[in-house]
């Protein structure tokens, strides 16, 4: 059995190999993965959060026991007011751009750029109303931006942790990373999860806000109850695996991680055993990315392998191979499922016809692109990577 430093030596070069390197090429072609599914049953739509006085959210409570923010303390830090801006004077109505769609894909243009990170923005997630956009950097800081002016609301401060995956919780009163979960409307600290906040990774919360998923090196597969803080169940995990992403299936019964070695393997939630594994075939590479579409019944993978991968939830099919050509560090659906949209080594996003396919839009970046989200009502594209910017990108009417 592999010695714990060993374990930690791999998992940081692997991690550091995501951050400045593109992957290698290979063949296009490989062969579906063979299985049965039970079919899932279509998702549930989930309330979107009060907007009160800006900038603030009244949160819409998950569970019966509400958890009350706790006072901030070292490795911690939040401030607010933050001067930054955008680079033009924003005052932003989203309401005056197109849903984006595969219709549209064609018109889509960037809106404006958010500065503030000092370093390459890592992660980006919409809150569930929108009008929040949180941003993670290697600057060591998570940024809360107000979308309608472009301002930074809050600063979130962390030490020692450079990697970090973050994740609104449905309602979005509540913003997470693996290590910590904050109020958004003040900024303060709900909980801070007992890990090894030395090692960083990515987190989840379940559709219902009622746990919080994360994948740390060296340890299983955590969720957490979001209200107490506490974890409540670890999943089935292989020992060696070094996991890039997880996600919930819209339902919130199937938990898919993306790993080491081209590995995608989802687990079963209610058990906590692995219900299946998809695998893009070459051991050299790493699934950077794994996204549900919004129906639940397709699963998207991107790797360094320079494809995204279309499979069949139900069936575990592979559907569709999409060729970018460059490595790929994320992916996102729109909300209405018809793109998916990657982030791309080759300084770009691109924009694809899920139905077919074919590439609708390539969107230029200064530098590598490292992450990609939609919002909640498919209006903005926001992107973000090693430029240290993000920008978001729309259609106007």
């Amino acid at each position: 059995m592999m010695s714990n430093p060993a374990r930690r030596l791999i998992f940081a070069l692997v991690f550091l190999s995501l951050v400045t390197a593109c992957g290698q090429s290979v063949p296009a072609e490989y062969s579906p993965i063979e299985n049965t599914r039970t079919t899932l049953p279509a998702p549930s739509t989930q309330p979107a959060s009060t907007k009160t006085s800006q900038p603030t959210l009244t949160r819409q409570p998950t569970s019966t026991k509400t958890p009350q923010p706790t006072p901030t303390s070292p490795p911690y830090e939040v401030i607010t007011n933050i001067p930054y801006s955008t680079s033009d004077d924003l005052n932003l109505s989203i309401s005056d751009h197109a849903v984006i769609s595969a219709d549209n894909a064609n018109q889509v243009v960037r809106l404006y750029t958010l500065n503030g990170h000092s370093d390459r923005v890592i992660d980006l997630a919409f809150s569930g109303d929108g009008t929040y956009l949180a941003s993670s950097s290697l600057d060591q800081t998570i940024l809360l931006w107000n979308v309608a002016n472009g301002k930074a609301v809050h600063t979130f401060s962390i030490d020692k942790v450079s990697f970090n995956g973050i994740a609104f919780s449905p309602d979005g009163s509540m913003l997470a990373s693996a290590d910590a979960i904050w109020d958004v409307g003040s900024g303060q600290l709900y909980h801070a999860l007992e890990q090894n906040r030395a090692v960083p990774g990515p987190v989840a919360f379940s559709p219902d806000g009622l746990l919080l998923a994360t994948a740390l090196e060296g340890q299983p597969i955590n969720l957490w109850d979001t209200a107490s803080g506490r974890v409540v169940q670890p999943f089935d995990r292989l020992f060696d695996d070094v996991t890039f992403s997880i996600v919930f299936s819209p339902d919130g019964r199937l938990l898919a991680a993306g790993v080491h070695g081209g590995i995608v393997r989802l687990w079963d939630v209610a058990t906590g055993q692995i219900a299946d594994t998809f695998e893009h075939e070459n051991e050299e590479f790493d699934i950077h990315e794994v996204a549900f579409s919004p129906n639940g019944r397709i699963l998207a993978s991107g790797s360094n392998d320079n494809t995204a991968r279309l499979w069949d939830v139900e069936s575990g099919q592979l559907v569709r191979t999409l060729q970018h050509g460059d490595g790929l560090y994320g992916l996102a659906f729109s909300p209405d499922g018809s793109l998916l949209a990657t982030a791309n080594c080759d300084r770009t996003v691109k924009l694809w016809d899920v139905a077919s396919g074919r590439l609708l839009q390539t969107l230029h970046h200064a530098d590598e692109v490292m992450t990609v989200a939609f919002s909640p009502d498919g209006r903005l594209l926001a992107s973000g990577g090693y430029d240290h910017q993000i920008v978001l990108w729309g259609v106007a009417r």
